[in-house]
């Protein structure tokens, strides 16, 4: 492993690299994510630095701790005995130079005393999973955190996490990371564990598709409770079913994974300017789905009523009530609990091995949900198609209403595809109006992502989050993706139970 002086040397190097407008970018990300995480919100006070040359700039976070009622505060060095002291910073103090050339508060701000709802927030050139940091060889805040009973928070770069760093016996681990991603919790490694590569991803390598098979069992398991539901109550069995199989799961899941973890799920509200690109894509769905079932399964797979998971199938009957219970249990909770799980949750644990794995990853897993080998493929597309929608728009609602509009239609669109079906007069007419439909909205689909990639650019939107993956490494990395006894219980549940339908 390379020594400290040498991984200063090399990061200080990556760090002056950023183009002033990505750094400002990136600062501002980070800022907003601790502005808004619970250790800023329910800390007493924020203990803060002034940044060097090519360090995070969080001076925004000032005001906001202010308005807030929060006490700031910021460091002193005393070269002498090379330990340093917080003092509070007055609305109306400035910062002065002091010992390095860095700014500290002035020589008549009242000394700060931290306690355990104190925040410090430190910096480092880098940091690794657990907790270790790499600063410039003084020690200040390992000797300042030996004593510090408060929240310790790392403000770095994303694409700057190390996969180990060396530690000595004086170095303080801190507690929690913030990147432009959000929060994360560290965790101190343990004495007793092989010295080896651990990332943030890596340690939950086998997590993501052991929640997929938890949610496999859950599924399969209500088929034995689908019997006993009476006419007219199915749909409030089905809604029940719904909470358990994917909402309960997925919310443990996250909780498990740490507070940090559904930040980066992508809660983003929708934007207006994405519409016509969602509406494309609706399209896309649609025509394509139905061109897969018709090649799969003939023009005759589109008859009959809408069935979820090949064993509830929807009524659409009856009151206005009993047609909104419907709605709410065969198209808006499986259109939640599926992104939830596999493309909000899957995407991204998978996208840190690149985003074509976790497009593919989850779009396979997501095909096996539905237990049907004829329909594997118009699954296995509609997966591709919403997960590379979640990466267009960047947002788990928006793709959960695309999801939901597709629910809508597959409920209440089947007596208008057959009524088409039977005014065209053939079936080449038919499909060759879906062929149509589906090239010519694929292409406004893809023109309009090329626009909102476009913008992104323009905004300098960070887009750290994955690793690129050469063409030719990628099947070996699937491969490794998909190596996990979860995967392989995925796969031997669904192909025993496709089987079983088929009979």
């Amino acid at each position: 492993m390379p020594t400290k002086k040498e991984l200063r040397a090399v990061w200080k190097q990556k760090r002056a690299s950023l183009s002033a407008e990505k750094k400002q970018a990136l600062d501002s990300a980070i800022v907003k994510e601790i502005a808004r995480s619970r250790q800023f919100r329910q800390a007493s006070g924020i203990l803060l630095y002034a940044p060097m040359t090519g360090e995070i700039d969080l001076s925004p976070l000032v005001r906001i701790a202010r308005k807030l009622g929060k006490r700031v505060a910021f460091p002193r060095c005393d070269t002498e005995s090379e330990t340093m002291r917080f003092y509070e910073l007055s609305p109306n103090a400035r910062l002065c130079v002091g010992a390095y050339g860095i700014f500290e508060p002035p020589a008549d701000a009242p000394l700060y005393t931290p306690d355990k709802r104190t925040l410090c927030i430190l910096p480092a050139l880098t940091c690794d999973p657990h907790g270790n940091r790499l600063g410039y060889g003084k020690g200040y805040y390992d000797k300042f955190l030996k004593t510090f009973e408060g929240v310790t928070l790392c403000a770095l770069y994303h694409g700057f996490l190390a996969r180990e760093l060396p530690c000595e016996a004086h170095d303080v681990p801190v507690q929690y990371l913030c990147t432009e991603r959000g929060v994360f919790k560290l965790r101190k490694k343990k004495e007793e564990a092989p010295k080896k590569t651990v990332s943030l991803l890596a340690s939950a390598l086998h997590a993501p598709p052991t929640l997929v098979a938890c949610v496999f069992c859950l599924l399969l398991l209500s088929r034995l409770v689908e019997p006993y539901f009476a006419r007219g109550g199915e749909s409030t069995g089905v809604i029940l079913l719904q909470l358990l199989i994917f909402a309960i799961p997925a919310v443990l899941y996250c909780k498990l994974r740490g507070e940090s973890f559904a930040e980066r799920i992508r809660m983003r509200a929708p934007r207006p300017g994405q519409i016509w690109f969602l509406l494309c894509l609706l399209v896309v769905m649609i025509t394509g789905g139905l061109l897969l079932c018709i090649l799969t399964g003939g023009i005759d797979s589109l008859r009959g009523s809408f069935t979820l998971y090949s064993v509830f199938t929807s009524h659409v009957e009856g009151s206005v009530w009993d047609v909104l219970a419907v709605v709410l249990a065969y198209a808006v909770l499986p259109a939640f609990g599926e992104e939830l799980v596999f493309r909000s949750i899957l995407c991204a644990e998978y996208e840190g091995r690149g985003v074509g794995i976790s497009v593919t990853v989850s779009a396979a897993l997501f095909a096996m949900l539905h237990f049907s080998l004829p329909l594997f493929p118009a699954y296995l597309l509609l997966g591709l198609l919403l997960a590379g929608a979640l990466y267009v728009t960047r947002s788990f609602l928006t793709v959960f209403l695309l999801h939901l509009c597709y629910n809508v239609f597959c409920l209440f669109g089947q007596p208008y595809l057959s009524a088409f079906y039977l005014n065209a007069g053939s079936n080449e007419i038919f499909t060759f109006c879906l062929v149509v439909l589906f090239l010519l909205f694929a292409a406004f689909a893809a023109g309009e992502a090329r626009k909102i990639y476009h913008g992104y650019a323009k905004r300098n939107l960070d887009s750290s989050y994955t690793v690129s993956v050469p063409l030719k490494e990628y099947p070996k990395a699937l491969l490794r993706s998909c190596c996990s006894p979860a995967v392989a219980l995925c796969m031997v549940l669904w192909l025993v139970f496709s089987l079983l339908n088929l009979f």
